[in-house]
C-alpha cells in the first residue's frame, strides 16, 4: 500500500493466521471481526488523516462496515464476501439491513460476489448475478467496473466475479477503475480506483449542487422537458406495478438531468491538484 500510495484497501479472503491479519505495519488500522478464526472480509486504512468508525452492528466474518470522515463528509465503506455455496438471498438480506438503516448515497461497496452478470462485463450471467444486479439497481447503486478482463484467474478458468458498486453521490467522482499488473498473490486480481475529493467541503447539502442555478436558462429547461415530464407524470399516476414504477422513476430522473445539462451550467469544482485529493482504493483479494 505504501509503494502505490494506497489510502484504503477493501479486502476479501485476506491471508490470516489465528484470527489476525499479519504483515501490516502497526500504523495501519485493520478492521475485521475478531469473533471468528476465519476472516473473509476486512478494511485497511493507511492514511492517518482519515477518521474512522467501525459499525459493530454490521460486522461479521464476511462483512465489514466502516464509516470514514474526510473533509467533514461521511463515507460508508463496505467489504463483503459472498459464500459461493450459500443461497445468495441470505447475503442480500444481511446487506439490506445495512442499506435500510444508514445513508448509502456516499457508499463504496467492494465484494467478491461469486456471481456472474453482464452488468459487470461477465460474458455469461447466472441466477446469483441476476439477483445481485437487481438488488444493486433497487437500491439506486451503480456498478463502476470497467471491461478490463476477468478479475479471477484460477486452474479451472477465469471469471468476472469481483464487483465494485457506489452510491449516487460518488458516481461522477470514481475514476481509473483498473486491474493493475502487479501480482496480488491470489487467484483474484487486485482492483484499484480513485475517488476525487472536493477540497472545499460543503457546509450543508444545499451547497453540494453541481449546477450553477444562478445562471440557469429556465425557459430552455421548461421547453426541453415539459412534454416529456407531462407524459411520464401521467404514466406514474396510473402505474400499478412496483417494478414499472421503479423504471418510470429512473426515466423521470433521466429527463430532469438531461434538461438540467442542456440549460444550466455546471459549477466549477475546486479540486486538489495533489494526489491527496484522491482516495485510492485497492480491492485486493
Amino acid at each position: 500500500m505504501e509503494a502505490r500510495n494506497i489510502d484504503i484497501a477493501l479486502v476479501q479472503e485476506p491471508h490470516s493466521y489465528n484470527g489476525s491479519l499479519p504483515g501490516f505495519p502497526s500504523s495501519y488500522r485493520l478492521f475485521f471481526s475478531h469473533s471468528f478464526d476465519i476472516i473473509k472480509a476486512a478494511i485497511i486504512v493507511r492514511n492517518r488523516n482519515i477518521s474512522t468508525f467501525l459499525d459493530l452492528n454490521y460486522l461479521d466474518y464476511n462483512m465489514v462496515t466502516v464509516r470514514l470522515n474526510i473533509n467533514r463528509i461521511s463515507y460508508l465503506f463496505v467489504s463483503y464476501y459472498f459464500e459461493p455455496s450459500k443461497n445468495i438471498d441470505f447475503d442480500l438480506q444481511k446487506i439490506n439491513q445495512i442499506f435500510s438503516n444508514v445513508p448509502i448515497n456516499r457508499l463504496v461497496w467492494s465484494m467478491d460476489a461469486n456471481s456472474k452478470s453482464e452488468t459487470w462485463f461477465s460474458p455469461l450471467s447466472d441466477s446469483r448475478g441476476t439477483k445481485l444486479a437487481e438488488f444493486i439497481s433497487a437500491h439506486n447503486l451503480f456498478v463502476v467496473n470497467d471491461d478490463c478482463g476477468p478479475t479471477f484467474c484460477g486452474s479451472r478458468g477465469s471469471s468476472y466475479i469481483d464487483v465494485t458498486a457506489v452510491g449516487t453521490d460518488l458516481l461522477e467522482d470514481v475514476s481509473c477503475w483498473h486491474l493493475p499488473a502487479y501480482d496480488s498473490l491470489s487467484d483474484h486480481k487486485a482492483i484499484e480506483f480513485d475517488i476525487a475529493l472536493n477540497s472545499n467541503s460543503p457546509s450543508n447539502d444545499g451547497d453540494s449542487c453541481i449546477f450553477n442555478l444562478k445562471k440557469a436558462n429556465w425557459k430552455l429547461f421548461y421547453d426541453s422537458s415539459k412534454y416529456l415530464l407531462s407524459s411520464i407524470s401521467d404514466l406514474i399516476v396510473s402505474c400499478q406495478n412496483p417494478e414499472s414504477l421503479h423504471d418510470l422513476a429512473k426515466e423521470l430522473i433521466s429527463i430532469v438531468q438531461n434538461s438540467c445539462e442542456m440549460s444550466i451550467p455546471i459549477k466549477k469544482q475546486g479540486m486538489h491538484s495533489e494526489r491527496e485529493g484522491f482516495i485510492e482504493i485497492n480491492n485486493s483479494l
